[in-house]
């Protein structure tokens, strides 16, 4: 559009002395009658039908006057961007207006800011986290308040750790000298703890011995010592044996002689 523009202005400025004088304000109405151009062919033809009514129906202008109008024109072009930015405050402003403005502005928008940002802060994620303390806070709550928290707080976690301690397994172990233990209790307690210990341990290992199973072997010498015992014991059980042994062998002896 430019580009066409500044050729028609050369194109034109020769015959600047047959161009008619026309004032500004019916050429500019005669734009807006025109209307926007769809394509860069339809522009062009507009452009020219615009100065080509422009001639036909003006008085005789200067080739100043004619070169400014041109240019004013596409200055007029260019002042044609639309600026879309958004202003930093464009939301303090829309409130603004939709308020009943009983304050002025840069006090609505001072606490408008203000709250937006408080309301941004409400929408962080909440800490739904537990302090160690919140049992002995709740406790605290419940209770009659009759000592300050600090204190309540030190009896309430004591009380909590007895408990978990009470809790734990019971150590149903039996100790070695239980049995010396319960014996004692049930006695007269004549002699120490001590003393009766060591003479229990000693009863009972004997009684444990004497239900050891009975040797119900023969000793070999058992029928010379039988013999012994029904004799007159006139001599030793030594010589006893030696000789009821000597006569025991020669009486077997003789039996097999004469079978």
């Amino acid at each position: 559009m430019k580009f066409m523009i500044t050729a028609l202005l050369a194109a034109l400025s020769v015959t600047s002395a047959f161009v008619p004088m026309v004032s500004r304000s019916s050429y500019k109405s005669t734009l807006r009658m025109a209307g926007p151009a769809k394509t860069a062919a339809e522009d062009l033809e507009l452009t020219l039908k615009v100065i080509m009514d422009h001639i036909a129906r003006s008085a005789t202008a200067s080739e100043e006057q004619f070169i400014s109008q041109m240019k004013e024109m596409q200055e007029s072009d260019d002042s044609g961007e639309t600026d879309v930015s958004i202003p930093y405050d464009a939301a303090a402003k829309l409130a603004y207006e939709a308020s009943d403005k009983s304050m002025d502005y840069d006090d609505f928008k001072a606490k408008y800011e203000a709250d937006a940002v408080a309301m941004v802060i409400s929408k962080q994620p909440v800490d739904v986290s537990i302090p160690y303390d919140a049992a002995a806070k709740l406790a605290y709550e419940a209770s009659d308040k009759s000592m300050n928290y600090a204190d309540f707080k030190a009896k309430y976690e004591a009380d909590a750790v007895a408990m978990v301690t009470s809790k734990q397994p019971v150590d149903v172990s039996i100790p070695y000298d239980a049995a010396a233990k319960l014996a004692y209790e049930a006695s007269d307690k004549s002699m120490k703890y001590a003393d009766f210990k060591t003479k229990y341990e000693a009863d009972a290992v004997a009684m444990v011995t004497s239900k050891q199973p009975v040797d119900v072997s023969i000793p070999y010498d058992a029928a010379a010592k039988l013999a012994y015992e029904a004799s007159d014991k006139s001599m030793k059980y030594a010589d006893f044996k030696t000789k009821y042994e000597a006569d025991a062998v020669a009486m077997v002896t003789s039996k097999q002689t004469k079978d």
